[in-house]
Order: structure tokens, then C-alpha cells, then sequence
């Protein structure tokens, strides 16, 4: 029979769910962990076949994703690796982004933020 009064009813779910974890612990790790690893390997297989667009290089360890739409811009790695949804940040990447290793990434930052500062400089100097 349900609970009527609702604080009551979330206190034996809380007493529940920890008496089933305590019983479970084992294979709650293990299933986690089985998860985590699934999902890695989704992301690095997903990452190795990417290609830097500015020097061509290939590895999953040095590949960024730059987005070039900025509009509802959601960070890739943070949606693979936190979130765990590969399937989200794959196509958030594919739709929004482009490969570029970790050097080239930070080249073009480098180069985009001194565009802009040359910009200010001219339009506060007129």
C-alpha cells in the first residue's frame, strides 16, 4: 500500500534503496565500471578517426574539437567524458565543430584573439 504522507514514503525509499545498494555494491561497481569503459572506447574510437583540418595529424590523444558555430554551443569532451552521452557529443562535434590537434587548436585561439584585440585597439584609437 502506498504512502499517503510523502516525507514518510521518501524516508523508506531512502532506507530501501541503501539496504539494496549494501546487498548490490559489487555488482554496481562492476557494472559502472563496465560503462565507463564501454564509453571511453566509444569516444577514442570516435577521436582516431579524426584528422587535424590545419596539419593532418592523427591521434586520438592530441585531437580538439573547435567550434564553429557558436550558437547553443555545448563542449564535446565535457558531454562525452562527464555526461557519458558519446552519441550527444558525436554529433554535437559532427554538426558544430572541427577537428584540429592541440597545437593548431591553440594557434588559431592565439590568432583569433589577437584579431580581435587589433580590432578594439582601431576602433577605441578613431
Amino acid at each position: 500500500m502506498p504512502y499517503k504522507d510523502e516525507a514518510v514514503r521518501k524516508a523508506k525509499q531512502k532506507l530501501y534503496a541503501r539496504k539494496w545498494y549494501e546487498g548490490n555494491r559489487q555488482e554496481v561497481i562492476k557494472k559502472a565500471r563496465k560503462d565507463r569503459d564501454r564509453n571511453r572506447l566509444q569516444w577514442v574510437a570516435y577521436k582516431s578517426k579524426q584528422r587535424c583540418s590545419h596539419c593532418r595529424k592523427k591521434h586520438p590523444a592530441i585531437i580538439d574539437f573547435h567550434h564553429v558555430i557558436k550558437e547553443g554551443k555545448r563542449s564535446v569532451n565535457y558531454l562525452a567524458v562527464r555526461q557519458r552521452n558519446i552519441a550527444e557529443a558525436i554529433k554535437e562535434a559532427e554538426e558544430k565543430c572541427i577537428p584540429l590537434c592541440s597545437n593548431c587548436h591553440r594557434i588559431l585561439h592565439w590568432d583569433l584573439t589577437r584579431k580581435a584585440m587589433r580590432k578594439r585597439r582601431k576602433k577605441g584609437g578613431n
